[in-house]
């Protein structure tokens, strides 16, 4: 097996763990907020909440691996496979339909994600950590925006809009791992003499708090697509410049049709 298609493998089963964490917190999230008795409903909720809460911190760990080997972009266009896994798993968990067109489109974005990745050119010779910084900014000022929105009123729109911040937040994670790889390798005790660690966990914070509240407003098949379309669409455009990633037409053409297929399954 090549160091490329372990790469590959690597964040594909990071984005599986993922999907299946955030499976398991909409299944349980009614334990948060809980008014009544702790009973053994109340007790398995939270057990399952926390399970799905571990596999989401679980799945860093996997990108960190695709990353020795794929660049930035790559690696966030394969966050894509997080909508049809969460598809799947949704059908299986929460009993939500599962079509033959949604299955086909998610096919073709397997096929645009592996071309994406065959299709890499060599990684960017460049690190620019002011750009990494600003790219942070959008995400922060569009999340106190919709924060702003859900105060006065919630619903499925706000859902969508916290659900698409938390998104763009998750896929700059992937740029300061990346970062980190950089300046650390693989001495995590390096990391802390960083910022970009300390990036990394706001964003994280960030992405995980307003998913909550996405969980809360919105059904789990207009807030999943929201999320994993920014989250690959976030590190996919700033790691050109962050990074200088070479841009190649044809794998940008890729990170499209993946765009595209996450758009299709969320409508169908």
């Amino acid at each position: 097996m090549s160091p490329v298609a372990i790469a590959i493998a690597a964040a594909l089963a990071g984005n599986f763990l993922l999907s299946l964490g955030m499976i398991l917190q909409k299944r349980h999230i009614a334990w948060i907020g809980h008014k009544g008795e702790k009973d053994r409903a109340f007790r398995l909720d939270r057990l399952g909440w926390f399970a799905g809460f571990t596999l989401m911190n679980i799945q860093p760990v996997f990108n960190y691996i695709a990353l020795t080997r794929l660049p930035p972009n790559v690696v966030g266009a394969a966050a894509g496979s997080s909508v049809a896994f969460t598809a799947l798993l949704a059908s299986l968990i929460l009993g939500e339909r599962l079509g033959r067109r949604k299955l086909a489109w998610t096919c073709a974005m397997f096929a645009a994600m592996g071309l994406s990745a065959l299709r890499s050119p060599p990684q960017g010779a460049g690190f620019f950590p002011l750009v990494l910084y600003a790219s942070l900014l959008p995400p922060l000022v569009a999340a106190l925006l919709a924060l702003a929105a859900r105060r006065r009123r919630k619903g499925p729109a706000t859902a969508v809009a916290l659900a698409a911040v938390a998104g763009s937040l998750g896929g700059f994670m992937v740029l300061s791992l990346a970062a980190l790889r950089l300046v650390g390798g693989a001495r995590p005790l390096l990391w802390f003499g960083t910022p970009y660690i300390y990036v990394y966990l706001v964003a994280g914070i960030g992405a995980f708090s307003l998913v909550q509240l996405a969980y809360k407003d919105g059904r789990m098949s207009s807030v999943a697509p929201a999320y994993y379309g920014m989250q690959v669409l976030w590190p996919a455009l700033a790691s050109y410049f962050v990074f200088a990633s070479p841009f190649d037409p044809i794998q940008g053409a890729a990170f499209a049709a993946v765009a595209l297929c996450v758009a299709a399954i969320s409508r169908d």
